[in-house]
């Protein structure tokens, strides 16, 4: 009987990042890279959204592997709060690896995770089931799509990717002739990217920054200033590559960068031979024009970190910009990120530096448009096709290319999907699509605030959101129970909703509304600080909407003493 196939989604459909995708073998379960995605203005004090994990904590006992594809955020950021409910081997590369291993020290998140390395051309065998590992260009080192063995036929997750045949580091190769050996067998469904697929064409060599940049390192006598996201591995091969070339010293920025360098070494050494790279007590005794300070950061902080370096409030204050210096922008921002990137430029030229500011109408992202896609479909030439990793936009273009390609696949093979969703193979039978409202898969999104983290229908946002809007009122005493009484307070303090004139009269009486509350319940036979609680909020809560029409969050503080 041939094997039973299941392939979700618990993220990474119609969306942005929190990639995570499910194929079940039989009884047996594979994750498909488990990352996160970054919240916007909506969920203040969220760090991140992560997939839900509860489809895969009541199937734990089938969990036989974590495939992760590569080094970033979207792809690789969940796996740490997923292994401690559901533990099972991390199979990816060494590159990978040290990427997750950095990541965890940075926010001091002490999680075991079993790796296993895996070499971009391996073929392995986990649970039974074969598995191989094909290596493509991406812009961080050694990432890799995935491929599972069924007797149907593969089933190929590309994950990112571009199609590159000019680099000459080993770590961004495109692993062509594994590639041709999984293609001698048949293809059952590839999942491939929908990221770039509205761009024609191939992405190479358009995701190279050397030709823009190179002239600054080659001609100028100025003090280069250069910074980068610290994920965008091929960015910094590109601004180390220089330094050699040019016999350039490297200075990096701050701490977190001389962090990142050290583990980015790890895994490419080679990079760092020649390299000479300026300890801190050394950084006045070099010349200016011989000099690149390197600033590597993560998404929104890179950009503030501009802003202090500009304002001058960094840390380091012998590091000053002048008209003597050259910044060099390659982080090219999100589109969440435009407002602190059009900040964080404004404040640069205020400095009176020369600014060279690289977009995205300068250089793309490495993300498969058009004919990279084109190239994998011909040479897999799967039954079956599901567009993957991107908004619904842009899975459509990717189902629309793949259809017009008269490779066999129509409307009746390439799938749309969300989240969820199951694409399901049984018997001799056309395979069968599950919505959700059937299955009942959780595919609410999980937010992570600090080292733990909490489902979205958790109240504290609600209360964050409420607070960014209205304000917040914080009210506090010390009650002794033997003697009946308040001993010390109240003392009530407001923030964000009311003018300090018009504080006053407020102020007295919500004071006079908590102070009544406590009286009345210590008349009881037992004092309980809860029901207390609620019935200063409840009233609170009416007298300021009757007052001002507010809704500020009501925090009562009650310390109990004998």
């Amino acid at each position: 009987m041939a094997d039973k196939v299941k392939i979700c989604a618990l993220g990474g459909l119609d969306e942005k990042g929190r990639d995570c995708y499910i194929v079940e073998i039989n009884d047996d379960i594979f994750v498909l890279d488990c990352g996160i995605s970054f919240p916007d203005k909506s969920l203040p004090g969220v760090d991140c959204l992560i997939p839900n994990p509860e489809y895969l904590v009541q199937n734990k006992h089938r969990v036989k592997a974590y495939l992760i594809t590569h080094g970033h955020d979207e792809s690789m950021s969940a796996v740490k709060y997923f292994v401690s409910q559901v533990p099972a081997p991390i199979y990816c590369s060494r590159f990978t690896r040290i990427c997750m291993e950095g990541q965890a020290k940075m926010h001091h998140n002490k999680t075991k995770m079993n790796f296993v390395e895996v070499k971009p051309s391996d073929k392995i065998i986990i649970a039974g089931h074969e598995v191989r590992f094909f290596q493509v260009p991406h812009n961080v080192g050694e990432s890799s799509g995935v491929a599972l063995w069924t007797d149907r036929g593969w089933i190929i997750y590309t994950s990112d990717f571009i199609v590159d045949f000019s680099v000459n580091e080993p770590i961004y190769y495109l692993d062509l002739k594994t590639l041709e050996d999984i293609a001698t067998k048949d293809t059952l469904v590839m999942l491939a990217e929908s990221k770039a697929v509205n761009r024609s064409g191939y992405c190479s060599p358009k995701h190279k920054t050397k030709g823009i940049i190179e002239k600054y390192f080659r001609d100028e006598d100025k003090r280069i200033f250069i910074d980068s996201f610290w994920q965008n591995g091929y960015r910094i091969y590109e601004i180390l590559k220089l330094c050699r070339t040019y016999n350039k010293k490297l200075y990096p920025y701050d701490c977190y960068t001389r962090m990142i360098l050290k583990e980015y070494e790890k895994a490419q050494a080679d990079l760092f031979n020649n390299l000479e790279i300026v300890t801190p007590t050394d950084l006045l005794r070099v010349r200016n024009q011989d000099l690149v300070i390197l600033l590597l950061g993560q998404g929104d902080e890179l950009y503030e970190e501009l802003q202090d370096l500009s304002r001058g409030d960094n840390e380091d204050k012998r590091i000053v910009l002048g008209k003597d210096d050259i910044f060099i922008n390659v982080a090219l921002p999100l589109q969440t990120q435009e407002t602190l990137s059009t900040r964080a430029v404004d404040a640069l030229y205020r400095t009176g530096c020369e600014v060279v500011w690289v977009s995205g109408k300068d250089v793309t992202s490495m993300h498969a448009q058009k004919d990279d896609l084109k190239f994998m479909l011909s040479l897999l030439r799967p039954k079956y096709y599901w567009p993957v990793r991107g908004n619904f936009v842009n899975m459509m273009i990717n189902a629309r290319l793949a259809l017009n390609m008269e490779i066999g696949l129509n409307h009746t093979n390439v799938f749309v999907m969300d989240n969820g969703m199951q694409l399901v193979f049984e018997g001799n039978t056309r395979p069968n699509i599950i919505p959700n409202e059937v299955n009942g898969i959780n595919i609410a999104p999980v937010l992570v605030d600090g080292d733990g983290f909490t489902h979205g229908d958790n109240n504290a946002v609600d209360e964050r959101v409420q607070m960014s809007e209205d304000g917040v009122v914080v009210i506090a005493s010390t009650v002794s129970l033997n003697a009946k009484s308040i001993i010390a307070g109240p003392d009530c303090q407001m923030r964000g909703f009311v003018y300090v004139k018009e504080a006053e009269p407020l102020l007295k009486s919500i004071s006079n509304i908590y102070v009544d509350e406590i009286n009345t319940h210590l008349q009881l036979p037992n004092f309980d600080v809860d029901a207390v609680v609620a019935a200063v909020k409840d009233r609170a809560h009416k007298f300021i909407k009757r007052e001002n029409g507010r809704e500020p969050y009501i925090l009562p503080i009650i310390q109990i003493v004998e």
